[in-house]
């Protein structure tokens, strides 16, 4: 049997508010999404545990009984954790980070670098996961800061955060002998393009899909390939293969080169805050010391920005 803590956690949103839109917000999902993990404890326990003809939604005879499990189980998890992370504070300082796929190898690295001199003395440790495990990580204490694009969906008092940068989400294929753009989004005859994408389930491909339901101009674009990672399809667009929207900062140096080109306007990007998040209770002294650093230099930067 494989179920995942995660899954006990949805079930048991779900149960208190008979409500899949509502346990979704909650749990920083898509309603989609919950759906399906739902349904995935379903199919790992065996049995049906929500009735979805009722309204509101309940919970069957099976579904109760292992709510009690569900709630036990989690409640001595948390305990667990709890414990290992007062342990944790008695030892060598270590800093936990969860970052997102998309930043771990192109941004994590040189945000790491500029900290050099507050972090002496100082381990971290990157923890690489999709968004939605990231923040389940950082709700439940496992990590203490979560690097990740700005998500409508994490702007709650239980978080706080601060903006690094601003980058853009930007459509990129191969250059040709040239340095042309080998497909051009602007071009007149811009039918039938190759394209390479993201999941809708996860956050980059949620922004692509968005721009696409509105194309600053009518476009044909035939999927081609599909992958959760941004450097993925940034290797398949040097092959060739198609335009793929990948962040800037992932494509700097392929653009200066000329392997790449950006192959559409600024109507066919989109804006990427990247920003760090922590919860509001307190963290370790090491991590509390490194927020108050950053604090000071990120937030004097939007200060200087907001009086330019």
């Amino acid at each position: 049997m494989n179920i995942e803590t995660k899954w006990l956690e949805d079930f048991l949103s779900l149960a208190g508010s008979q409500s899949f839109s509502r346990s979704a917000e909650d749990r920083h999902l898509t309603q989609p999404a919950f759906s399906r993990r739902i349904k995935a404890l379903e199919a790992a326990v065996g049995c049906q545990l929500v009735d979805r003809t009722s309204v509101p939604v309940q919970l069957t005879d099976e579904g109760q009984l292992f709510r009690i499990t569900a709630r036990n189980l989690v409640a001595q998890l948390e305990d667990s954790l709890a414990h290992l992370r007062s342990l944790r504070k008695k030892g060598t300082g270590v800093i936990d980070v969860a970052v997102s796929h998309t930043l771990s190898l192109s941004f994590f690295p040189g945000f790491i670098q500029s900290l050099q001199d507050a972090l002496e003395g100082t381990r971290t440790r990157q923890l690489v996961a999709n968004v939605d495990d990231s923040v389940q990580a950082l709700k439940n204490g496992i990590c203490d800061f979560l690097l990740a694009f700005e998500d409508p969906t994490l702007a709650s008092e239980q978080f706080r955060k601060l903006e690094l940068q601003i980058e853009q989400l930007a459509p990129i294929c191969r250059s040709d002998e040239e340095g042309l753009p080998l497909f051009d989004l602007d071009a007149a005859d811009t039918q039938n393009v190759p394209y390479l994408g993201y999941p809708r389930e996860i956050f980059l491909g949620r922004c692509v899909e968005r721009l696409l339901a509105r194309p600053p101009h009518p476009i044909t674009l035939r999927q081609t390939f599909e992958s959760p990672l941004a450097d993925s399809l940034k290797v398949m667009a040097l092959q060739g293969m198609g335009v793929a929207w990948v962040p800037s900062f992932a494509i700097r140096e392929e653009l200066r080169q000329g392997f790449l080109t950006v192959c559409g306007g600024p109507a066919w990007q989109v804006p990427l805050t990247v920003c760090l998040y922590r919860c509001s209770r307190a963290l370790s002294h090491d991590a509390e010391t490194l927020w108050q650093v950053l604090e000071r230099r990120y937030g004097a930067a939007a200060a200087d920005a907001s009086r330019s």
